[in-house]
């Protein structure tokens, strides 16, 4: 099979190894899409022990279930599915009350975050537990199946915390993940939902979501927000960017007890006031992917209630994998969601784009 394979920053390789073999309990996954995730495009930038290589990135993907293993009964060749990335221990504490995302057994797909590495799914064929891949719905496609997990982030972050349908929502950051959490606020019923951003791209997409935008290089949002709502506030505001200075942002522009959510990846020491969120009753909460939301996800996209198209801005052959990588890393570029099609044909800079 051809895989993609990292070997540092700016590194990557495509290689053919050997087809693995589904052990007990395990199906063979004949691997379609995988889209880029935010994360991967971060190891490919930067070094970081949660990406040890070599290694295989990837976790947002979709297929066929090509082959199954001893005892497994639960899905069937043939069948379409999508994946669930944390392979966990389902025996902790954290498995035991629902929280399997934070299994401390758990391994991931595509990094090194757990017990150990974990290859992922920019590769053609993956062997994985049955217990981590959710069947599709007949009526949806593998190429949407393979944005369910991103999309799950965004459904965590939409409904953690104090969620009230007619709330008002502000989403700090509208890259893929917050406009997917623009998404399904509109599913479950947000009132208002406030975008604030500086690519005028994203705000126009934004916009055609139904959100009100804020371009923070024209305004100064946190004001914008407080006018948007009365001088009270959001009841409720999602961070999905990693820019340090927006937890300050945040807690400025939210309602007294109102909730402060945090999605995006802030990966400095931040300095705040503590009396400014004790004086004010504000709750802040952490959104770390998801868990069983992976459901919500698929039964929104199959039945209508969410159309990914919008997120998807061009698709790539694995043999083309690393000018998808450079094309993302490329200051001012202006793709937004990218996806590998591990089966297509494509040669030299080919691409498919919207």
């Amino acid at each position: 099979m051809k895989t993609l394979v990292y070997y540092g920053p700016g590194d990557l390789k495509l290689e053919d190894w050997e087809t693995p073999e589904p052990k007990e309990g395990e199906v063979r996954l004949k691997l379609q899409y995988s889209s880029i995730c935010g994360s991967d495009l971060g190891a490919y930038r930067t070094a970081s022990n949660r990406f040890r290589p070599p290694l295989i990135l990837g976790h947002e993907a979709s297929g066929i279930v090509d082959a199954v293993g001893r005892g497994v009964s639960s899905l069937k060749v043939g069948q379409k599915v999508c994946c669930n990335p944390p392979i966990y221990c389902g025996k902790c504490w954290y498995c035991r009350h629902g929280y399997y995302n934070v299994c401390p057994n758990r391994l991931s797909l595509g990094n090194s975050v757990g017990v150990d590495k974990c290859n992922g799914t920019f590769a053609q064929y993956i062997c994985l537990p049955a217990y981590t891949l959710i069947p599709l719905p007949d009526n949806m496609s593998l190429l949407h199946g393979s944005l369910m997990e991103p999309l799950s982030v965004g459904y965590h972050a939409a409904l953690n915390g104090a969620f009230t349908p007619g709330e008002t929502a502000v989403v700090l950051g509208v890259g893929p993940i917050g406009l997917f959490t623009v998404m399904c606020l509109r599913a479950i019923g947000a009132g208002k939902i406030i975008c604030c951003d500086q690519s005028k791209a994203r705000l126009n997409l934004a916009r055609q979501l139904g959100a009100d935008v804020i371009d923070v290089d024209e305004t100064n949002s946190v004001q914008a927000v407080k006018d948007a709502t009365g001088g009270l506030g959001a009841d409720r505001t999602i961070i999905c960017a990693g820019a340090p200075d927006l937890l300050k942002q945040a807690i400025q522009m939210t309602r007294n007890c109102g909730d402060v959510v945090l999605v995006g990846m802030i990966q400095s020491v931040v300095e705040f006031n503590p009396m400014d969120i004790f004086g004010r009753d504000i709750n802040i909460i952490s959104s770390y992917t998801f868990t069983d939301e992976i459901f919500s996800a698929v039964e929104a996209v199959s039945s209508g209630k969410i159309d990914i198209d919008p997120i998807i801005s061009s698709i790539y052959s694995l043999e083309n994998g690393k000018d998808a990588f450079d094309a993302l890393a490329t200051p001012g570029n202006e793709e937004l969601k990218i996806v590998i099609d591990l089966w297509s044909e494509m040669k030299g800079t080919d691409k498919w784009v919207k």
